[in-house]
Order: C-alpha cells, then structure tokens, then sequence
C-alpha cells in the first residue's frame, strides 16, 4: 500500500510539472537578472552625464527634458541610451534563457514564451510612446519615473507566464517609480535602485535558487 501511494504521489508530482511546464516558462536565467542590473547601473551613470550636459544641474527634474527649440535633439541621446540599455538586457535575457532550455532540453521558444514577450511588450511600448509624446512637456523627473512604473507594469504582466517570483520583482518596480515620484531630486539615484540593485538582488537570488 505504501509503495503504491508513494508511485500515485510521484504521478501526481509528474503530470503537475508537465502541466506547469506547458503554461509558463521556466528556463528564465538567474544571470540575466544580475546583467540587467549591472546594465541599469551603467545606464543611470551615463544618463546622469547627459543630464548634467543638457540641464541645470540644481532643478533639472522639475524641467522637461526637451524643453526649448533644440530640446528634441538634446533629448535624444538620453532616449537611445535607454534602449540600447533596454536591447542589450532583453539581449542578454533571451541568449541566457535560450542555453539553460538547451541544456534542460526542452524548448526555448513556445507559444507560452509568445504569450509572455506579448504581456511584456505591450506595457512597454506604452510607456516608451508615453515619453516620446511627453518629453518636452512633462517634467524629467516624472519621465524618469515613468520608466520605474512602465516596466514594473510589464515585469507584472509577463509574470503570471514564469516563476512567481518575477511578479514581486514588477511591484517593486513599480513601488519604484512611485517613490521617485515623490523624490524627484533623488531620480538617477533611485533609477539605480529600480534598475540596477533590484535586478541584481532578484538575479543572485534566482539563480541560487533555480541553479540557473
């Protein structure tokens, strides 16, 4: 009798992994997250550079980046930082997700895996028209901000197709930007935070605990 609930239990253990296997996408790398987040960082210090050259250095985040005639082109290098930021994390993300499923020899890309890319893009590309649009009305400190709080919401909504975790790491985000709201003057340091320190805290602990 032992023997036979034990072989039910393994059974039962069985059909949930496959069931949980075929629903969300479990080959996301621990290492992605701690490159994203040394990413972030990398990012923030070279925003903060080009925030010093296009602003006053004491109110810039009341100001609209793009502020004035020439304020688009002044902008600009800001914006293509964060996305080449954003491209080389996804980048990175996607090469790291794609061995450890190799090497779990499963799948790297299924129809989970486009469920998710679609519930991340979708908030993301939100917020990036919300700056396009925004930027020479909206001051920085908001903008910045707005980036915290976009990609938290995305982060959420990809987080129901992965490990449950990466739910909590979208509403610390999102806390995030919140605070930076509040804080405007402390922007680039709490963009640090969001980006930088929380990736690299979500990422050790992942792989730790996942091996991967």
């Amino acid at each position: 009798m032992t023997n036979q609930t034990d072989q039910h239990l393994e059974d039962i253990q069985a059909i949930r992994r496959l069931m949980e296997s075929s629903s969300r996408f479990l080959s996301l790398s621990g290492m992605s997250g701690i490159i994203a987040g040394v990413l972030g960082i990398a990012g923030a210090l070279g925003a903060q550079l080009i925030i010093t050259r296009i602003s006053a250095p004491v109110d810039w985040y009341a100001r609209p980046f793009a502020e004035g005639p020439d304020g688009i082109r002044e902008f600009l290098p800001l914006f293509v930082l964060m996305a080449v930021v954003l491209i080389l994390a996804f980048s990175g993300a996607a090469f790291l997700s794609t061995r450890k499923a190799r090497k779990s020899g499963i799948k790297a890309w299924t129809p989970v895996t486009r469920r998710m890319l679609v519930s991340l893009l979708i908030p993301l590309g939100t917020g990036g028209l919300f700056i396009l649009l925004t930027a020479g009305t909206v001051p920085a400190g908001v903008i910045i901000a707005s980036t915290l709080i976009f990609y938290g919401l995305a982060v959420i909504s990809a987080g129901k197709f992965t490990f449950g975790e990466i739910h909590w790491l979208g509403v610390l985000e999102v806390a995030a930007g919140l605070v930076c709201l509040a804080l405007p003057q402390y922007s680039v340091l709490i963009w640090i935070l969001g980006f930088g320190l929380l990736h690299i805290v979500y990422g050790l602990f992942m792989h730790l605990r996942y091996r991967g």
